[in-house]
């Protein structure tokens, strides 16, 4: 009897087997095997799914918004992380392009002013010849015409001797305009003026060794604005220890390295020598922009990103980007995440950070 009883239940499961295997596809229109694919798909498209939902949250957790986290300390912590706070204050700030310089040797210029000189001597020196020679000429002349007591071969010779100065007046005026256009071509019009003009000030200067004259190359993708007139240059590469160099003239070279345009400028020399290079940097716009500066001490690095600690109130901190900020003396320029009149914690930010992913830890622990 038991037997029966038996065999009747698995004789029951089989039945309901087989009406699955077979009812089942011929109510869906699908065989089994489309239908254990389309599981498979469906499962495998929830699993990519909770995969991106964490990768977001993953992703979310190194760059936490303003709002999302907070740092809570008591009066005895607070005072062992040596926190200190500075209200922001908004600042403008000239966005800067950096440059390359060189200290120009003015032995050049010496031997352009040399070469000026020597043909304008020979100018005047030609010119006297010539004058005297149109002198005896007319004399002659005018004797000859009187008592006729000159000969006419005289004054033939007077007139070849005055042809011949004349001459050789116009060979050195000639040489003397070619000085003046190389020192043009070589070196401009505002420093050949220098050289061969009235304004030699300037050159007085560079030769005794008050002015030094800088040849800046920018960068091959910068041009400068027709309105810089002075830029700042140092010598160690240090912006806070750069100083004013002036506005000179646009360089007639470029640099065969760089490639990029090339302008003059002048400077103090100081402990400046001939043929140092020096870092020099220029504004690259005319308006500035505005936003707070962050001083060094209170960046924190994390994630290979610059961050810093606001006080929202007495022992609660916040941590926010400097993404995006521009490195500038002293500090990071940031016009986006912070704001004037915020409390910035200027010592003690490695302390919140740590503290920050302390708590952390804890909340995972819970979970």
């Amino acid at each position: 009897m038991k037997l029966r009883g038996r065999l009747a239940i698995w004789l029951t499961i089989v039945v309901a087997l087989a009406t699955i295997f077979f009812v089942v596809p011929f109510v869906s229109d699908s065989s089994w095997s489309d239908m254990v694919d389309e599981w498979v798909e469906e499962y495998n498209e929830a699993v990519e799914a909770a995969q991106a939902d964490d990768d977001d949250d993953e992703g979310h957790g190194d760059d936490l918004p303003a709002g999302r986290m907070t740092v809570m300390l008591d009066d005895e912590a607070g005072e062992y992380a040596g926190i200190e706070t500075l209200t922001l204050m908004k600042s403008s700030y000239f966005p800067e392009v950096k440059a390359q310089a060189r200290v120009i040797d003015v032995a050049n210029l010496l031997a352009a002013r040399a070469d000026y000189n020597q043909a304008r001597a020979a100018v005047n020196i030609t010119s006297v010849a010539e004058s005297s020679a149109k002198t005896e000429l007319s004399r002659l002349t005018k004797l000859s015409q009187g008592t006729g007591s000159v000969a006419t071969k005289n004054v033939s010779y007077a007139e070849a001797n005055w042809r011949e100065a004349k001459a050789k007046l116009q060979g050195a005026q000639f040489q003397l305009k070619d000085v003046k256009d190389q020192v043009r071509q070589a070196w401009g019009e505002r420093i050949s003026a220098w050289v061969v003009g009235s304004d030699s000030k300037p050159l007085e200067r560079l030769i005794s060794r008050q002015d030094s004259l800088i040849l800046v190359t920018l960068p091959v993708e910068q041009s400068l604005s027709s309105d810089v007139s002075f830029i700042r240059v140092a010598r160690n590469g240090i912006r806070r220890d750069a100083r004013k160099a002036y506005f000179v003239a646009p360089a007639m070279s470029a640099n065969q390295v760089i490639q990029g345009e090339t302008y003059y400028f002048r400077t103090a020399t100081g402990k400046l020598r001939s043929g140092m290079r020096l870092d020099a940097w220029l504004a690259e716009t005319d308006e500035p922009l505005i936003g707070v500066v962050i001083p060094d001490e209170a960046v924190v690095w994390y994630a290979g990103q610059a961050w810093a600690y606001v006080e929202l109130e007495e022992g609660k901190y916040q941590r926010r980007s400097l993404k995006g900020s521009i490195n500038t003396q002293g500090g990071m320029f940031v016009q986006q995440g912070m704001a004037q009149g915020e409390t910035l914690v200027l010592t003690g930010s490695q302390m919140l950070l740590s503290e920050e992913f302390r708590w952390q830890i804890q909340d995972e622990d819970d979970d």
